[in-house]
């Protein structure tokens, strides 16, 4: 059962690992860490990933109102300028979470300057026959204008808050249109998702895949976490019944599949399971996904569910495991990046810190 002070042990956890970690890592990026000495690799310009390394900034002065975390938070975004002209979908990842959340948590107007940048170069980078944001010529993983993956949802973010910022309605077009199109392109009957699709210069899907999960025909778990949260988000910034109909389905489908403390493996369907990697990052997206739908849709389930898949985290992943641990505290475990690639296939991931944590402080309700 998730108590009260399991949470609030575990936040003091994840504390202690983000202070450790700024004393660590210097002017980078945390990005993944060795699993056995918690020993960060770290991106100087912030990969994909150094987004939610501010976030976390801004999580842990929510949680405390710490003055040094406001300080990091302000020190690390002011690191990413620049990126917001990449041409890739993931400045939507950046600067929804060292941009956007600061902006909403410190109301520095240079955060809101950085955020809208970042809103107008993914407009820039909108393919209009298509009528989605291809990953770009950048992108971390298969860089290219003629691929759309349904990580791209969490980027439209980024637009959904520029538009009710500014009342400019191109920023909800761009978001409304990729949306709808990943809705078509993306999603399953079952509440499942392919990861990629690639297009023709007409805009017409031709391929649908998948770069990090089992097999195009799978179901990639943290691409799920995507899915749900995403949808959801979606339909919070529109109020089209069809996004939240989507979210529930993605949520439902992990419950459906789900191992018995709730963690899932990277892709549910790899055959190779129960041998296969867990994802705890995965697991903590759809934790957050969950608890939003449990709030939105006034549905128990998901809160129970929710309350599941962190209490396994935190009893299963989250360090440390034992008296005689001596990893430092607050590590979550066993996130897999990409298992093809080899990148990170057994690590502690940024991004899966940074949603556990989010979490729960919103089974807190905060």
């Amino acid at each position: 059962m998730l108590t009260d002070a399991l949470v609030a042990d575990a936040q003091a956890r994840l504390l202690a690992r983000i202070d450790a970690t700024a004393a660590e890592v210097g002017a980078g990026f945390p990005h993944a860490a060795d699993g056995e000495t918690g020993r960060w690799e770290v991106k100087p310009e912030g990969s994909w990933t150094g987004g939610f390394w501010v976030g976390l900034c801004w999580l842990a002065h929510a949680l405390t109102d710490e003055p040094r975390y406001l300080t990091w938070g302000l020190e690390w975004a002011e690191r990413l300028r620049g990126r917001e002209r990449d041409q890739t979908h993931d400045i939507g990842f950046l600067f929804q979470y060292a941009a956007v959340l600061g902006w909403q948590t410190v109301r520095d107007p240079v955060l809101r300057t950085l955020a809208l940048a970042a809103a107008d170069q993914l407009v820039a980078m909108w393919h209009p026959r298509a009528r989605v944001v291809p990953v770009g010529t950048r992108a971390e993983v298969s860089a290219g204008t003629d691929d759309v993956t349904i990580d791209c949802l969490m980027n439209l973010q980024v637009l959904w808050w520029a538009a009710a910022e500014t009342e400019d309605t191109r920023y909800h077009d761009v978001a409304l249109a990729h949306a709808e199109r990943t809705a078509a392109w993306h999603v399953r009957p079952d509440g499942s998702c392919f990861q990629s699709v690639h297009f023709d210069p007409a805009g017409e899907s031709v391929t649908k895949h998948t770069h990090q999960g089992y097999s195009p025909e799978g179901c990639w778990s943290r691409g799920l976490g995507w899915c749900a949260y995403g949808f959801l988000e979606a339909h919070r910034a529109t109020g089209h019944p069809e996004f939240l109909a989507i979210a529930r389905r993605a949520a439902e489908y992990h419950l459906s599949r789900m191992p018995e403390d709730g963690v899932p493996f990277y892709d549910y369907d790899d055959p190779r399971i129960p041998d296969a990697p867990r994802d705890t990052s995965a697991a903590a997206i759809l934790a957050s996904a969950c608890l939003g739908l449990a709030r939105t849709g006034r549905d128990g389930r998901f809160r129970e569910a929710a309350g599941r898949v962190l209490e396994g985290l935190i009893r299963g992943y989250l360090t440390p495991l034992g008296p005689d641990d001596p990893r430092p505290p607050g590590m979550l475990l066993h996130g897999c990046y990409n298992l093809h690639t080899g990148e990170a296939p057994d690590h502690e991931l940024i991004w899966g810190d940074y949603f556990l944590l989010e979490s729960l402080l919103r089974w807190q309700g905060r």
